[in-house]
C-alpha cells in the first residue's frame, strides 16, 4: 500500500512539474492563474461536468468548486508485476468533488491483488495538497444528494466576492 501511494504521489509530482501543461477547463482569464488558484485533475477520467474530455489528454486545470467527474465506461487495471492488463466494464461512475484551489485530484482504479478471472478492483478519488500530502479520499457518488452536498461544501470554502 505504501509503495502504491508513493508511486501515485511521485507520478502526480512529475505531472505537475515536468513541463506537462494541463488542459484548462475554464474560460480564459485576463491574467494566467497560478497553481495556488486552480485545482488540477488527473487519472481515470473521461467526463468533467458531463463534458467528454477523453481526447484532451489526462491532465486538467479547473476553477475551484464542485465538479462531477465521470470515469470511462471500460478500462484497464494497472497491475505491477504482471505482463497483461485486464479490462473491465463498470459503466460510468461519478465522483462529486468539492475542489479547492491549490489541490490536485486524482481518480484511481486499483487492482486489489486478487488472482483469477474475477479479480477485484477499486475506484476512488483522492485530494492531494501542494506539498504532496494526501488530504482526503472520496467514494463514488450514490445519489443527487451527494452532488448537492458537494455544491454546499464548495460554496462554503470559496472566498467571499
Amino acid at each position: 500500500m505504501v509503495f502504491v501511494m508513493t508511486l501515485v504521489l511521485s507520478a502526480a509530482g512529475c505531472l505537475s512539474g515536468a513541463g506537462v501543461r494541463p488542459y484548462r477547463l475554464y474560460p480564459p482569464a485576463p491574467q494566467p492563474l497560478g497553481p495556488d488558484q486552480v485545482s488540477t485533475l488527473t487519472g481515470y477520467v473521461q467526463f468533467v461536468d458531463d463534458k467528454d474530455v477523453s481526447s484532451l489528454g489526462g491532465y486538467f486545470e479547473l476553477l475551484p468548486g464542485c465538479h462531477v467527474i465521470g470515469t470511462p465506461l471500460r478500462g484497464g487495471v494497472p497491475t505491477p508485476g504482471r505482463t497483461s492488463v485486464g479490462t473491465f466494464a463498470t459503466g460510468r461512475l461519478d465522483f462529486a468533488l468539492p475542489m479547492r484551489a491549490g489541490h490536485q485530484y486524482r481518480i484511481e482504479n486499483r487492482d486489489t491483488g486478487m488472482m483469477g478471472p474475477k479479480g477485484r478492483f477499486t475506484i476512488k478519488a483522492y485530494e492531494i495538497d501542494l506539498r504532496g500530502n494526501k488530504t482526503r479520499e472520496f467514494e463514488r457518488s450514490e445519489s443527487p444528494k451527494d452532488i448537492e452536498a458537494c455544491k454546499e461544501e464548495a460554496a462554503r470554502s470559496l472566498p467571499a466576492p
